[in-house]
């Protein structure tokens, strides 16, 4: 079974258009992904990884690193 990184990796890959493989470290807000597409992205890591991801909790969240960390930890 893929690591929750390695299955955002893919899932970015797949839904979102960033030109180049996604890095794990980079911050969110330095991303070219509209907001349109980032929310339609995180209903998505919601549904795959059966979690709600409250919105205070998700402002924290600055990077994919980040994220999956949070998706480890509340699985």
């Amino acid at each position: 079974m893929a690591s929750v990184e390695q299955r955002l990796k893919e899932m970015a890959s797949e839904n979102l258009d960033l030109g180049h493989e996604p890095d794990l470290d980079a911050k969110f807000s330095e991303s070219d992904v509209s907001s349109q597409d980032a929310v339609a992205f995180i209903k998505l890591v919601n549904h795959e990884f059966n979690i709600t991801i409250p919105p205070e909790d998700l402002a924290k969240l600055d990077t994919m690193r980040s994220l999956a960390e949070y998706i480890e930890s509340h699985s």
